[in-house]
């Protein structure tokens, strides 16, 4: 799924909106642990959990979300992307 900024201007505007929004308390919301990771030379922030990796592309003009669940949790997808997506445009 592709999400172009509306609030952000620049990648590095993106990204930093996203980081202070997408942090372990937020995660810790969903009763999931996660180890999140942000690099913000490769523009990417990564969150593996049991059963679940969800990577954050940012680019110019978008920022692209890539959701990898296990077999038991795809019945689940439509409600955690719908979920995603929301804070994603909120943010950026």
């Amino acid at each position: 799924m592709k999400i172009n900024y509306e609030k952000a201007k620049t990648q590095t505007e993106a990204f930093d909106l996203a980081i202070n929004q997408i942090t372990d308390e937020y995660i810790a919301k969903f009763n999931v642990k996660a180890d999140v990771s942000y690099n913000k030379d490769e523009g990417t922030i990564k969150a593996k959990g049991k059963g679940f990796t969800l990577i954050l592309n940012f680019d110019d003009n978008s920022v692209t979300i890539d959701l990898k669940l296990s077999f038991l949790l795809k019945p689940l997808r439509g409600k955690l992307m719908g979920t995603i997506e929301n804070k994603i445009r909120r943010t950026v």
